[in-house]
């Protein structure tokens, strides 16, 4: 009988909004999270969108200042797909083209350690397709979450 990994650490690939709802729910669950976009200034902004997100929280009660500083602290905004190479799970969450979606998980295959979770956010497409551009697919999977992932407690495994 196999293991069950720990999960420490959650990469997010995409920069809308589904992206950095992600983010906010596993760094509120207490994950290190890696968030990449395309670019550096797109991945800033997610974080600035984060920060305001959890600063309205903090406004209105329902989040300690303290906290959303432990969870903005949890979170690395990077434009380098390497940058996930240490991540335990790494969730795709960009446009709902199948052939991106195959394309990102052939590389991220070649990227991520040996033993990591390679998910997609996708709910319409073939989470198989993009299992077998792995070398893993037995460790690919799709996680749906619903929009706005930080305010809806639901997710699709």
């Amino acid at each position: 009988m196999s293991r069950m990994a720990v999960i420490k650490s959650v990469g997010i690939v995409g920069s809308g909004i589904m992206g950095s709802g992600i983010a906010e729910v596993a760094a509120k669950a207490g994950f290190e999270v890696v968030l990449r976009s395309r670019s550096q200034a797109s991945a800033d902004g997610m974080v600035v969108g984060l920060t305001k997100s959890l600063d309205r929280q903090v406004e209105k009660g329902r989040l300690e200042a303290a906290e959303r500083d432990a969870v903005l602290a949890r979170v690395t905004a990077v434009s380098d797909l390497n940058a996930l190479a240490d991540c335990d799970l790494v969730i795709e969450s960009i446009l709902e083209d199948l052939d991106a979606k195959k394309q990102l998980f052939k590389e991220l295959d070649s990227i991520v350690k040996a033993g990591a979770i390679l998910a997609t956010n996708t709910s319409t497409l073939p989470v198989v397709e993009m299992a077998m551009e792995t070398a893993r697919p037995e460790l690919v999977c799709g996680v749906h979450f619903f929009n706005p992932a930080s305010a809806m407690p639901l997710v699709e495994i």
